[in-house]
């Protein structure tokens, strides 16, 4: 009797995760069946990168990526941008990246000197790709042969790496005096420290406040970098006392400094005479809205409304190049699927398009537009589990409540991460 009692249950179970097994692979799989589909009018609003066409007002547009880990998204950075500046007299580029990385690329790219590998200076190494450093010299060598009026400007809009900000401050407060009887180097030296505890620079944040002090008496740009670059170390002290087991809140916090990085680069652009900045960060970062935080597109859409243009972006198929969440491993690819139509449609047009969502004004297109869909969206993290789970890398949501246009990649190949000394 217990014989057969423990072979049923056995049974019982092994029948359950059968199920399980087929409830899973239809969940992952008909969705990518379901978007095979042919867009009948598609057709008619596809257009190539170089045909983007900015209305006059705009004054920030906004480039993101589904994932970090694709050169298809880094090369889209460089392919917009050169089309930007050559349309609309472009002539400031901003990153999710630390604010002081910004300035350290900026004071290259208008310099004499060039780094085939200047993509080091980031701390995401996201970033250390050759399509990064492709975009960086782009702009280096167009500064070459560019009127002092039409050069370039680069921008980092993030405050999460705060080292670079630092060393360009005392450097600044060294070239100009400015509490010399106080032995900055030195109270700073920790900076240099592999893993430092942000109680260091926490410790130190009067001491920056009064530097500020005395650098806003200045009046030169560069002091307004500088003073700019002292917020955003400050901002990085509140950010990382935050507890972050509070995802919303983490998100929230970051968020709202990047926009204000943003808006700041916006003003700052125009004192110089420019009205329009590009920007490139995640999907999730530049997007009108997220269902769990405040995105930075959210905050800069209550700023700039309809002056702020939202290019997201998405793949059909990719291979992405990510973090492991596991103790001991790094980057590695892995492949997966978004089951968006409108991505899948991108075979027919050598495999990208551009669609500019004001152009859709009826048909088949509108209605996906204005649909909820699957969207691909992948951050910094990659579990096994990932793959038995489908919400975990597509999104459901209606493209036009996110974005104002799109560019679709049939299929997204990974970043090849260069390795750096101290990586």
């Amino acid at each position: 009797m217990l014989r057969k009692f423990i072979k049923g249950f056995l049974i019982f179970i092994l029948s359950v995760f059968v199920l399980i097994a087929v409830a899973d692979f239809l969940w992952i799989n008909i969705p990518k069946v379901q978007a095979r589909k042919n867009i009948d009018d598609i057709n008619l609003y596809a257009r190539d990168i170089d045909e983007i066409n900015l209305d006059e007002n705009v004054k920030i547009v906004g480039l993101g990526e589904a994932t970090h880990g694709n050169s298809d998204f880094q090369d889209l950075k460089l392919e917009v941008l050169k089309t930007l500046v050559e349309k609309n007299n472009l002539k400031s580029f901003a990153i999710e990246a630390d604010f002081g990385e910004g300035m350290v690329i900026n004071d290259y790219i208008h310099g004499d000197k060039k780094d085939e590998n200047i993509s080091k200076v980031f701390s995401f190494n996201i970033y250390h790709t050759k399509e990064m450093n492709d975009l960086i010299n782009w702009m280096f060598d167009y500064n070459q042969n560019a009127k002092d009026e039409d050069k370039i400007s680069f921008y980092g809009f993030d405050m999460q790496n705060p080292e670079k900000s630092i060393s360009l401050i005392l450097k600044f407060a060294k070239e100009n005096n400015i509490l010399k009887d106080k032995n900055l180097d030195e109270r700073f030296s920790f900076i240099t420290e592999e893993k430092y505890s942000i109680e260091k620079l926490k410790e130190n944040e009067e001491i920056l406040k009064e530097i500020k002090s005395n650098v806003d008496t200045l009046s030169s740009n560069d002091a307004r970098l500088i003073s700019r670059a002292i917020t955003n170390v400050l901002d990085s002290i509140k950010y990382y006392g935050i507890d972050f087991n509070d995802y919303v809140k983490a998100n929230n916090f970051r968020d709202k400094y990047m926009a204000e990085n943003v808006n700041w680069i916006g003003d700052f652009e125009k004192s110089k005479g420019n009205n329009l900045i590009m920007i490139s960060g995640h999907n999730g970062h530049i997007g009108k809205k997220s269902n769990f935080y405040k995105t930075m597109g959210a905050n800069l859409k209550d700023i700039y409304k309809d002056d702020y243009f939202i290019i997201g972006t998405d793949f059909y198929k990719t291979i992405v190049n990510i973090n492991e969440i596991v103790e001991g491993r790094s980057r590695s690819n892995h492949s997966f699927t978004s089951a968006d139509p409108l991505a899948y449609s991108a075979r027919k047009f050598n495999g990208k398009y551009y669609l500019d969502f004001s152009n859709v004004k009826e048909g088949d297109t509108h209605k996906i537009i204005n649909s909820k869909i699957n969207m691909g969206s992948l951050g910094e993290g990659y579990s096994w589990v990932m793959k038995l789970m489908p919400t975990s890398y597509r999104i459901k949501e209606k493209p036009a409540d996110l974005y104002d246009a799109m560019i679709f990649i049939y299929y997204a190949k990974p970043i090849n991460v260069i390795e750096q000394k101290g990586d």
